[in-house]
This record gives C-alpha cells, structure tokens and sequence, in this order.
C-alpha cells in the first residue's frame, strides 16, 4: 500500500516542483500583486470593522468585489504568458501532432471571444457612463475600463502566441 502511495504522485509533483521552479517574478505580476494586496487590505478592513469594531464599512464589500474580478482578468493575462491556463492535458497527449494547430484554433476562438468582450464593455460603458458604484462616488465606467484595458492586453499576448506557432520554427539561411 505505501509504495502505491509512495509513487502515484511522484510524476506530477516533480512537474510541479518544476513548474514552481521556473516560475520567476516579472513584469507581468506586478499589477495582479498590487491588485491582490489592495484585496488582502479590503478584506481585512471588512473583517476587522465587522468583527472587532462591529460596525463595517459598506464600501469594503463592493470594492473587494471589483477587485477580485479584476485580479481575475489580470491573473488571465499571466496565466497565457507561462501557458498554465485549465485545460484538458489529455487532450494534449490525443492531440498528438496536431496540437499546434488545436492551440491556434484556441488562440483564435478565445482571442475573438476577449475581442468580443472589450466591445460589449465599451457598449455597456456608455450606455451606463452616467452611473456610480454603489456605495462610492465613482463612476462604474472606471472599472469596465480597467477591465478592457486587461481584456485588451489579454488579446495582444494572444496575438503575440499566435504569431510564436504560425511562425516556422527551423529557418535555412
């Protein structure tokens, strides 16, 4: 029983472990860390007039909202960088030599999905310009906008790994 245990796992965890190893802090992760410390201090904010002054902000609630939506968006865009979004791996293996191409049919389905998007929140941004945040006296259209601003770095790091597969790889001088 201990050495069905001890190797079941030993493949993905040592994938894992090199995973972890290679991942190194970029540029990239520099706004989705900002924007979860901003979360991390809004939700501490929250507990702590709710829990221990008993008496809660009611703007925490609706900031730390926005905020996980967007550390959602701006996670998506690391996530395409190092390659590590959910994703069926078994595909991968059936795929075999086609995978590239099932890449860049992904690629192109999500990127004209993302493009899709950025043109409903322009829609919905002014359509509802005139709106603000519930408890805040900002206009909503200040986070549709960072929102689009996320969608549109999200398709040019599409385009650029779309561009990386369409290009050959073994060029003859």
């Amino acid at each position: 029983m201990s050495d069905i245990n001890g190797d079941l796992f030993t493949e993905q965890e040592q994938q894992e472990a090199d995973t972890h190893a290679s991942l190194k802090l970029t540029w990239a992760d520099i706004p989705a860390l900002m924007i979860f410390c901003a979360l991390f201090v809004t939700v501490f904010l929250q507990f702590f007039t709710r829990y221990v002054l008993n008496d809660s902000l009611a703007w925490t609630e609706e900031i730390a909202r926005y905020l996980l939506i967007l550390v959602a968006f701006v996670g998506a865009v690391k996530c395409q960088l190092v390659d590590s979004h959910i994703r069926l791996e078994i595909i991968d293996k059936l795929a075999g030599r086609a995978l590239p191409r099932l890449k860049i049919i992904a690629l192109t389905l999500s990127a004209g999905f993302f493009g899709f998007a950025i043109y409903s929140l322009n829609e919905l941004m002014t359509k509802t310009s005139y709106q603000k945040m519930v408890s805040l006296p900002f206009p909503k259209y200040y986070f549709y906008g960072l929102i689009m601003v996320a969608l549109g770095v999200l398709v040019a790091v599409h385009a650029v790994s779309y561009t990386h597969l369409t290009l050959p790889t073994n060029r003859e001088v």
